[in-house]
């Protein structure tokens, strides 16, 4: 009995079962893995669509800071970021200069031009001569006045010289300008008198000229007035006349009776009444009617003299 065998059962499933599924001895499909035991698998969210822009990666507050809301939230918004940036990068290896907190700030804008090179005094400019044309020989710059103004507005150096610069040549340009158009009116007024005097054009300026040189006091009123008269064809002809008067000896035809007199020319009258010992103002033997004329005239005589001096301008008297 003890060298008996116990038969081996194999209890494996079979492979070849039917269906495929493995089975028990008894012919049950064995599920290796029971429904009940394993928890449903549920299938992962999809991640939330990314919203488009930058300013929602920035930590903390700071897309809500005002220096962010100078730039938009796309692409471009942040190119225009990195670009402030890189710009700011540079500016912060220069040296700073404090900006001068009012006019009144003295400290401060000694100190801003120290920096910026304005010069302590208006000299110190040092603007250039300017080139005055030929034909301007007479025009002049004050360079002086010129650079106390620019110092008083704290321009620096170049910019004093550029702006004495455009100033000069503005000035000259125009003022050329100006003789040009003059020389054409002349040139104008000169065309048309001649049409009208022909032959005698170059006679009648001389007599023109003639009567300015003989009654201006001197050389700044002659030339005031020939400016002045020669600026149209009008005043040319009317010089022109009163020559031709003197030319041909008509002035002594020319009558006028003074009816007005300056306070000097009335102080003369006076001096001469009173020193003419036959005038009825002196004269004792004179009808006593032209005596009281006569100091009644005197009078008058002075008291327009008082008027004068008080303002008046005239003394519109003639001796009875």
């Amino acid at each position: 009995m003890d060298n008996q065998t116990t038969p081996q059962v194999d209890n494996s499933p079979d492979p070849n079962a039917v269906g495929g599924e493995p089975q028990t001895p008894e012919g049950e499909v064995i599920n290796p893995v029971s429904p009940l035991d394993t928890p449903p698998i549920t299938p992962p969210e999809p991640a939330p669509a990314r919203v488009e822009g930058w300013k929602q990666d920035l930590e903390g507050d700071m897309a809500n800071s005002p220096s962010m809301q100078k730039f938009e939230d796309t692409k471009a918004g942040f190119n225009k970021l990195s670009e402030s940036y890189l710009n700011l990068s540079k500016l912060l290896g220069h040296e700073k200069i404090p900006v001068p907190k009012g006019p009144d700030d003295i400290e401060g804008w000694t100190r801003y031009n120290e920096a910026m090179g304005v010069p302590a005094v208006a000299e110190g400019y040092n603007l250039p001569d300017v080139e005055i044309p030929a034909d301007l020989q007479g025009m002049s710059f004050d360079r002086g006045q010129f650079s106390e103004i620019v110092h008083k507005l704290n321009l620096t150096p170049a910019q004093a010289s550029g702006l004495w610069g455009v100033y000069t040549q503005k000035s000259i340009d125009t003022y050329q300008g100006a003789l040009r158009a003059r020389e054409g009116e002349l040139n104008g007024i000169k065309n048309s008198l001649i049409q009208e005097y022909g032959d005698a054009y170059q006679s009648n300026i001389q007599l023109g000229q003639m009567v300015i040189n003989k009654f201006a006091a001197d050389k700044d009123d002659n030339d005031y007035i020939t400016a002045l008269l020669s600026k149209d064809a009008r005043g040319i002809r009317f010089l022109t006349k009163i020559g031709g008067e003197f030319a041909e000896n008509k002035i002594s035809d020319f009558k006028y009776s003074r009816h007005s007199q300056t306070p000097d020319q009335a102080q003369a009258e006076i001096d001469a009444i009173l020193a003419d010992p036959n005038n009825a103002y002196n004269n004792e033997a004179a009808p006593e009617e032209e005596h009281q004329k006569m100091v009644a005239y005197v009078n008058n005589l002075y008291a327009q003299i008082a008027k004068v001096k008080q303002g008046q301008v005239t003394i519109p008297l003639t001796q009875p």
